[in-house]
């Protein structure tokens, strides 16, 4: 999917310290006083963060020549994908939530489409163009933002122009499947006027979805093909030294070749199935920071749109089914720094509607209201140490109130290795995830009278910033309960219903390391035990990957030359619609030559030992592939 920016991979995790954020892919610092968006409604350094974040630059996201946003999520610790295919279906979960438990945003509006089973951003479009950073920050943040944030944010930060000038850029890959990619990007400053205007394409020619090793005999012979193209831009204005608006959207459109599960066997084969999406996002924002910067205000008007065609032997024969979602919200939010305590206070006005008409359920339109106020309070009671705490209360115009809240701790040991170049943390806090609309008003699987999921968790760890050496361990462990699933009535006849428990705990490890000029190990690693239990019954695995990492050495034996040897690997998992991948590690090879200021040439073979493996049970993955490309800026 095209969004307002540029995200081209990433490596591994790495702390956030008072030095700055350095990313998975190296040791490239903010500055001291960088301000973290996503951790916090009250402005805070990194040092002052007691969440466990990442924040990956964009310097450090063009190293790794991701062309989808997912592929570098699944280097981060802590975060699993489902599919590395181009333009596949992919859940992200983090800490081992379900995708619609992650809440993404993009320069801190909300995304999420309600026409989906349960309201949720899927990112299996998102395609890489101009991201200045990604801040991802895991464990339950509902008191900060609600509904979907049980298992963490992902928000994508954009490039903005920050010095008076028009800066063009463009970028053109080609390689194995007949991929095609590329994009152009004019971004500029004129005295209080900023602005960025971006186009991307891509398309490939297959390979099948339903992977041979699982599929029936003589199936997954189709080649499925994808493509997507779309606009992004986003304009800004300082009206006043203190006064500033902004305004900024997307819009894209993709359609994807997939296989379905055609015998109810649990493994997809070779099938006509189809699916066409359009989407577009818009906000107005404006922003308010008093000459001390000790006040500061910002509202938000947004709206977030899908439409989503799927053709196929199950969906209507004539039109195909459709699915109509549109998320509506409005955003206040005023904050005061009195020095040793900061406060925030804030409320939002959030409208779903979804208008569906389908070959098994028929048509229907509904739609839900959510208001919600929060508060939230940061002490520093002590040099090196940071308090926080948070609560929110949501109003629901179907099923009523649900409260969250959540604490932090902060403490940067001093004098150890150098400045702040130690943190521990601690966090704890409840999250809530609402159910959605088709859940709730579905005419065949409806239940109107779902309620609210709720969850608790925390963690607890260390991060470690030091010249050639960066670290960050966390043990995390979260509980959830009301989680909704489908009952069996009888006589194939299902309904939603509340009964699931689910719990998770695990380990993240990421460090970074420099032995010497010009090497660099990057090594992210998550142990996680995920199990849920349905209607009372005993806990069993919820289908996540038990261990995965990522391990990159890149070597620089010349300045303009840059060579990365990466590999990826998962423990073997159960499927919870049945099925059991086996354990894999792939291994890429990526390079990349600086010709001059301006040109840079790169390239990589993915899979280069040609190792068979599946993310998801029956899903192909792709076999040995060789991609070339350029990046051009003037």
């Amino acid at each position: 999917m095209i969004v307002f920016a540029t995200l081209l991979g990433t490596t591994m995790a790495t702390p956030v310290l008072a030095a700055g954020a350095a990313g998975e892919a190296g040791l490239d610092s903010a500055a001291a006083t960088d301000i973290v968006v996503t951790a916090s409604r009250i402005p805070l350094e990194p040092r002052q963060v007691g969440s466990a974040l990442t924040i990956v630059t964009g310097k450090e996201l063009k190293r790794a020549q991701t062309l989808f946003i997912k592929d570098a999520l699944q280097d981060l610790a802590g975060v699993q994908i489902t599919s590395d295919r181009p333009g596949d279906q992919v859940n992200v979960s983090i800490r081992g939530s379900d995708n619609n438990q992650v809440l993404w945003m993009i320069d801190g509006v909300r995304m999420g489409d309600p026409s989906l089973i349960s309201t949720e951003f899927q990112s299996d479009n998102m395609i890489t163009a101009d991201i200045g950073r990604v801040e991802v920050l895991r464990g339950n943040q509902s008191s900060l933002y609600g509904s979907d944030a049980i298992g963490g944010v992902i928000n994508i930060v954009t490039q903005r122009a920050t010095e008076d000038g028009i800066r063009l850029s463009a970028e053109a890959e080609g390689g194995s499947y007949g991929t095609v990619s590329g994009g152009a990007s004019i971004l500029g400053k004129s005295g209080p006027l900023d602005f960025r205007l971006t186009a991307t394409g891509y398309s490939h020619d297959g390979p099948s979805a339903a992977d041979p090793l699982t599929a029936p005999a003589g199936a997954a012979t189709e080649q499925d093909r994808y493509w997507r193209y779309g606009l992004s831009g986003r304009v800004g204005l300082a009206l006043t030294d203190t006064l500033s608006v902004q305004a900024l959207g997307f819009w894209q459109k993709a359609r994807t070749d997939f296989d379905n599960d055609s015998d109810f066997d649990n493994i997809p084969d070779d099938t006509n199935d189809v699916a066409r999406k359009r989407e577009y996002a818009v906000a107005v924002k404006a922003d308010y920071l008093s000459l001390d910067k000790r006040l500061r205000a910002d509202a938000t008007i947004s709206r977030f749109a899908t439409n989503r065609l799927y053709f196929g032997p199950f969906n209507d024969p004539s039109v195909g089914d459709v699915f109509k979602g549109t998320k509506d919200a409005a955003n206040v939010n005023v904050g005061y720094d009195g020095g040793i305590w900061s406060v925030a206070l804030g409320g939002s006005l959030e409208r779903e509607k979804t208008d569906q008409t389908t070959f098994f359920s028929g048509t229907f339109a509904q739609r839900i209201d959510t208001k919600a106020i929060y508060g939230e309070v940061a002490l520093h009671p002590v040099e090196n140490l940071t308090l926080t705490g948070a609560a929110r209360v949501d109003d629901n115009s179907r099923f009523g109130t649900f409260d969250t809240y959540r604490g932090t701790i902060a403490y940067v040991v001093p004098g150890i290795g150098g400045a702040d170049s130690v943190k521990f943390r601690a966090s704890y806090g409840s999250g809530a995830k609402a159910p959605g609309l088709y859940q709730l008003f579905d005419p065949s699987f409806g239940n109107p009278n779902l309620k609210a999921q709720t969850s608790e968790g925390g963690d607890a760890g260390v991060d470690i910033l030091f010249d050639r050496f960066t670290a960050q361990i966390s043990y995390f462990f979260n509980r959830t309960k009301n989680k909704i699933g489908f009952e069996d009535l009888g006589g194939f006849n299902f309904k939603y219903a509340q009964f699931d428990r689910a719990r998770e705990q695990g380990v993240e490890v990421a460090f970074t390391l420099k032995p010497v000029d010009g090497v660099e190990v990057n090594q992210s690693f998550t142990y996680l035990d995920a199990k849920k239990s349905d209607n009372g019954g005993l806990f069993v695995d919820i289908g996540r990957p038990r261990h995965s990492g990522s391990t990159a050495v890149t070597w620089t034996p010349v300045e303009p030359l840059t060579l990365t040897a990466r590999a990826r690997y998962r423990s073997r998992n159960a499927n919870s619609f049945g099925g059991v991948t086996a354990p894999y590690a792939v291994v890429d090879l990526l390079a990349a030559y600086r010709v001059n200021d301006r040109i840079e040439l790169y390239g990589r073979i993915v899979n280069l030992l040609d190792k068979p493996y599946q993310m998801t049970f029956g899903t192909n993955a792709l076999d040995r592939a060789a991609y070339g490309g350029v990046r051009v800026r003037y």
